[in-house]
């Protein structure tokens, strides 16, 4: 029982810094969405496999039908996550700097909670004329 633990919080930190990786370098747009979606999809099937194998293990026993469960569920994990993270709309990474420059607004207008709050400061800090 403490064996399978290590291996599995070893799988999950290694896990865990792989997605991390995928992430920044999609991010960063050193990563194209599809590759981006497998390679997340297959860390997170990696990340449950030593405890579907152990579960399966224990509760049929070791041999060809707790290897096809194991196969079957992470298939199934690594096509939910994959057919997910494919569905989202792809970032667009490629922005003109100049075109950026000229899209924004030439006035853009204060939040009011804020100019309520110096207002109420400078009220409150101006000496009162007697």
């Amino acid at each position: 029982m403490l064996a399978i633990f290590v291996v599995q919080a070893v799988a999950a930190i290694l896990g865990t810094t792989s997605i991390g990786i995928a992430d920044w370098l999609y991010n960063g747009g050193r990563l194209r969405q599809p590759l981006h979606s497998f390679w997340v999809g297959s860390t997170n099937a990696m990340i449950c496999l030593p405890l579907v194998a152990w579960t399966t293990n224990i509760f049929i026993g070791v041999g060809i039908l707790s290897l096809t469960l194991v196969g079957i569920t992470e298939a199934m994990i690594f096509a939910w996550v994959y057919r997910n993270l494919s569905k989202l709309a792809p970032i667009n990474h490629r922005e003109d700097t100049q075109s950026a420059q000229h899209s924004s607004p030439a006035h853009v207008q204060p939040n009011p909670i804020i100019v309520r709050q110096l207002h109420q400061r400078n009220q409150h800090d101006a000496p009162t004329e007697q």
